[in-house]
C-alpha cells in the first residue's frame, strides 16, 4: 500500500512539476481546421499566434486540443525550425492517424485548443527557457 501511495504522489508532483515548464502565454493557437484525408489519415492545420516581443526562429513547444469538460483530445509537437514574425502568426499543418478522429466528431465548440512552450530562440540568438 506504501508503495502505491508513494507512486501516486510521485506521479502528482511529477505532472505539477510538467505543467510549471510550460509558458501558455507566449503563443496562442488562433485558428485550427481537421479533415480526413483517407481511411487511415486526418490532417490537422493551426494557425499560431506569437505574443513575443521578437521574431521566432526556433521552438520547443507544443499543442493540442481539450474537450469542454477539460479531457485530452489530442496533441503534438510544433516544427522545431518554425519561424513567426514578433506579434505575428504563422500556419502549420501536420498529418495524423485516424486514432485522433474524435478531435472531427466533436462540435467546434466543445472544443479547446492549446499551446506550451518550453523553449524559444529568438532572431537575434537570445534564448528562453520555461522551468
Amino acid at each position: 500500500m506504501r508503495i502505491v501511495v508513494g507512486f501516486s504522489l510521485w506521479m502528482a508532483l511529477g505532472a505539477g512539476q510538467a505543467n510549471a515548464a510550460c509558458n501558455a502565454d507566449l503563443l496562442s493557437v488562433g485558428d485550427w481546421s481537421a479533415r480526413r484525408l483517407d481511411d487511415g489519415n486526418m490532417e490537422v492545420q493551426i494557425i499560431v499566434k506569437s505574443n513575443a516581443p521578437k521574431p521566432i526562429r526556433m521552438l520547443d513547444a507544443d499543442f493540442g486540443f481539450k474537450d469542454a469538460l477539460g479531457g485530452h483530445v489530442a496533441a503534438d509537437a510544433f516544427e522545431r525550425d518554425i519561424e513567426i514574425p514578433a506579434s505575428g502568426s504563422a500556419t502549420t499543418a501536420k498529418k495524423w492517424p485516424l486514432t485522433f478522429e474524435r478531435l472531427l466528431k466533436l462540435k467546434r465548440e466543445e472544443v479547446a485548443a492549446y499551446a506550451c512552450v518550453r523553449a524559444v530562440l529568438y532572431e537575434d540568438g537570445t534564448k528562453e527557457e520555461f522551468k
